[in-house]
């Protein structure tokens, strides 16, 4: 075959003349028809015809020619999203990776595979690959930060680095506005956020808004996803704003103007690093006073975020550093939205005589040492079983890679992964097949906690040292049950493995039935109260501006 061969094919396949392609490609000897190039042509066809296995079938021929193929290894990859089998064509681009170390789409697409696997150590280090290449954008930079509080295994040196570099990254587009604080609404908060839905962010503060406005305060969404027009959680969130703006369509100034034109004083960051952030907004200050809060528990570290919003409990005095201005809430950083009132159950031990751990915090939060910890009690518990449940889905054979996880050999019918459940009710109702869950670090569970307790289940949290890891131990204080709240991994380990006694069990049986009514009469879900002190700290920041300015 001759440079004019593959010409002939290029352009027949640029002008979609696929039949015409397989004619010629069948026209060749069965040798000649053997390289990747055709291969992968073949492959990219059966893929727009919807043959999935077709396609795949014939990229590994070509990677069976070529192990570096890219465009084979690319089309693979694509693939995977649809099977969510992920783990070969990892492990393929992996090998690419270590030839081509500095193929910078080889390495965003490993990030974007990796995250979607669940497999976060090696998500940051492709995303810390990729910064330090030089060629990134800024999301990208955005999820290296947001994915390092899913690890123990960064300073917070390393964190603020990344954060200097986002934050100077936005300095070169900053907008200037001149703000005059007498010119401003003193009552008047904006909250800015891509979760305004049926998210963890969207259930906390479905009834702490309507709070706010009988307190004669005026909210102002900014919502920047995109809901179905006839999602029914949202119509309601709607209702509880005095002011509801879809800005997903606009770019950073343009939201940043509508910002500043509605003389907002308070303006509150959702989100951080996370999804569908706009942090050039904040970088803008488009309001006298800007906070970060709830959906983000870490420091952005941009200059113009003005404060963060905590409690006494989420971030230990070592930490609370002079130069960040905190607003410690008197009990709790947050409090929930009521929940469905349903009946909590029996402890299922009693008629299952196997006792089951759970956990339905998103997998990106299953730390290897959490899995090392979660398998010691396993081991030693020989009566019990471990229910997980993920918020996203992840890889297919994730369960398998979870057991390989385990250092202890762990029989996989011993771990149950049970679906993804979207409704709210019936998602509850699945807690009642579980005796105790176990939270995850360093990253804590926070809506999966509320949800576990208000079911009637405890939750065992290790106590960290940096906001993601006490976030349980915030809740479990607040909820009266500091005998589930564990200094170390030992201790974490002794109160798991109290219930292997029948005395215990008795205590558990009669804390399932007590809880709720004791969260009922807690912090946890006392909006009214919450709402209250958080206008006390509002007041008390304006007045502090009002002195300064």
């Amino acid at each position: 075959m001759d440079t004019n061969f593959f010409k002939k094919i290029e352009n027949l396949f640029n002008n979609k003349q696929f039949e015409s392609i397989k004619f010629e490609i069948n026209s060749l000897d069965e040798e000649e028809k053997k390289h990747p190039y055709l291969y992968n042509i073949l492959g990219i066809i059966e893929a727009t015809d919807r043959k999935i296995d077709e396609a795949r079938k014939y990229f590994y021929l070509a990677l069976e020619i070529d192990k570096y193929d890219i465009n084979s290894l690319i089309n693979l990859s694509n693939l995977s999203y649809i099977d969510r089998d992920f783990q070969n064509i990892i492990s393929l681009l992996k090998d690419y990776n270590l030839k081509y170390p500095e193929n910078d789409r080889v390495t965003l697409i490993l990030a974007d595979l990796c995250f979607s696997a669940g497999f976060v150590q090696d998500t940051i280090f492709f995303h810390k690959k990729l910064i330090d290449l030089g060629k990134f954008e800024l999301k990208d930079l955005a999820a290296l930060i947001f994915l390092l509080n899913y690890s123990s295994e960064y300073s917070e040196e390393e964190y603020k680095k990344y954060c200097k570099v986002y934050n100077d990254k936005l300095l070169k587009n900053k907008i200037e506005y001149e703000i005059l604080n007498n010119e401003h609404d003193k009552t008047k908060v904006g909250f800015l956020s891509y979760d305004l839905r049926e998210h963890s962010v969207g259930y906390f503060l479905k009834d702490f808004i309507k709070k706010l406005e009988n307190k004669n305060y005026k909210t102002v969404a900014f919502n920047l996803f995109k809901s179905d027009k006839n999602n029914l959680f949202v119509s309601d969130l709607k209702k509880s704003f005095n002011e509801w703006h879809d800005v997903f369509d606009l770019n950073d100034q343009d939201l940043s103007n509508l910002i500043y034109s509605k003389k907002i004083y308070f303006l509150i960051d959702l989100g951080g690093y996370s999804t569908g952030n706009r942090m050039q907004v904040f970088k803008n200050k488009p309001a006298p006073i800007q906070l970060s809060w709830l959906g983000y528990c870490n420091y952005t570290h941009i200059d113009e975020i003005d404060y963060m919003i905590i409690d006494e409990n989420v971030v230990p005095k070592k930490n609370d550093l002079s130069d960040k201005k905190l607003i410690k809430m008197p009990k709790i950083w947050n409090a929930f939205s009521k929940l469905d009132d349903l009946e909590v159950n029996e402890l299922p031990f009693i008629k299952n005589k196997i006792f089951n751990f759970g956990c339905f915090n998103n997998f990106m939060k299953i730390s290897d040492e959490t899995i090392e910890l979660w398998g010691e009690i396993l081991n030693k518990f020989s009566k019990s079983n471990l229910i997980l449940k993920n918020s996203v889905t992840g890889d297919k054979n994730y369960k398998k890679y979870l057991i390989k996880k385990f250092k202890n050999k762990i029989d996989e019918n011993r771990v149950f992964i049970i679906d993804y459940e979207k409704n709210k009710k019936k998602h509850l109702e699945q807690y009642y097949n579980i005796d105790v869950c176990l939270d995850t670090f360093p990253y804590n569970g926070v809506t999966t906690t509320f949800e576990s307790l208000w079911m009637g289940v405890p939750v065992i949290t290790l106590k960290g040292d940096r906001f993601v890891s006490r976030c349980g131990y915030s809740i479990n204080e607040n909820a009266g049950l500091k005998n589930f709240i564990a200094e170390n991994k030992n201790e974490y380990l002794s109160i798991a493995l109290q219930y292997m006694s029948e005395t215990n069990i008795k205590k558990l049986i009669d804390l399932r039935k007590k809880l709720r009514p004791q969260l009922l009469k807690s912090s946890l879900f006392d909006i009214n109260s919450f709402a209250e002190n958080f206008i006390t700290e509002l007041n008390k920041v304006y007045e502090k501006n009002k002195t300064n300015s």
